[in-house]
């Protein structure tokens, strides 16, 4: 998943406990990995956490929902990112961590995605691996 530098350090601190994303491809289920590639000027995977609950909104209902689940970390700039999209994907963080040493995607022979994608489970584990995690 890309995401800038700063949200994924509120990720990675725990501040930050759902992470908003435009529908684009597959779901995110609960209990997928997911590796967090913190754009430019990082432009590397510096950590990881377990997708929890995942909430699949209209975006029109979003502000709804994250009321009923209050200060869960997302804010306008996130709201923004959605505007326009039909439907928006509401992901639980759990188990944030950090790798040891941050990687750089060409290493297991990916691009950056544009927003998330899945990964084959052995690039998976080579990433895991090269985290240090």
């Amino acid at each position: 998943m890309s995401i800038k530098p700063r949200f994924g350090e509120e990720v990675l601190s725990g501040s930050k406990r759902y992470e908003l994303r435009r529908l684009v491809g597959p779901l995110v289920e609960p209990g997928d990995v997911v590796y967090l590639y913190f754009t430019r000027p990082v432009s590397a995977v510096v950590g990881r956490f377990t997708a929890g609950l995942v909430f699949v909104v209209p975006t029109e209902n979003l502000g709804r929902v994250l009321a009923e689940l209050g200060d869960v970390g997302v804010g306008e700039e996130d709201l923004k990112y959605v505007e326009g999209a039909r439907y928006a994907m509401l992901i639980q963080v759990r188990d944030p961590s950090r790798c040891r040493t941050a990687v750089r995607l060409s290493e297991i022979g990916e691009p950056p995605p544009p927003s998330y994608r899945k990964v084959a489970k052995k690039k998976a584990e080579r990433l895991a691996t090269l985290c240090g995690l």
